[in-house]
């Protein structure tokens, strides 16, 4: 009786610890099938995109990495700070998404994403030079289609 007692306090106790230590639910996201074809060439059809051309062309031939057939292709902007974009692999469709992903001191510095998965997590702060990394938020995207869906926000310090 008394082991049952100490396993039901220390449940308890550890049902209490904080859920930052928790991975991301990319199972809960799931997607079909995956696309094991040759990669299409980039349409670089906006001036965003042209401008960013030979990086966005040099990501597309790594082939798809996010949600069954898309590819993000990531880059630096600065001191934690990283762009990317969403390709699709099939068509060469380039789309940018909301957010761009700030926060190198949270751990986050880049989208965490996978092959088989329509989740996407983003770190948002707003420009660390003028406001520290103050307000921050771990955003939870699911990609559905050609956009972005805001699934679930927290605040994120530091300390995670």
């Amino acid at each position: 009786m008394k082991i049952l007692v100490i396993v039901a306090w220390q449940l308890l106790w550890s049902a209490q610890l904080p859920s930052a230590h928790k991975p991301y639910a990319f199972e809960k996201y799931p997607v079909a099938k995956t696309y094991d074809g040759q990669p299409a060439q980039p349409v670089l059809d906006t001036p965003r995109s042209r401008e960013y051309r030979t990086r966005i062309r040099n990501g597309a031939k790594e082939g798809p990495n996010f949600a069954g057939h898309y590819t993000v292709i990531s880059w630096g902007c600065g001191t934690s700070c990283g762009v990317y974009v969403i390709m699709d692999a099939q068509t060469g469709q380039v789309y940018w998404p909301p957010e761009i992903s700030r926060g190198v001191e949270l751990n986050v510095a880049e989208p965490e994403y996978r092959l088989n998965s329509t989740l996407m997590v983003v770190a948002s702060c707003p420009p660390p030079e003028i406001y520290g990394y103050k307000d921050c938020k771990r955003m939870y995207y699911s990609w559905i289609g050609s956009k972005f869906s805001l699934s679930k926000s927290e605040p994120v310090t530091s300390s995670h």
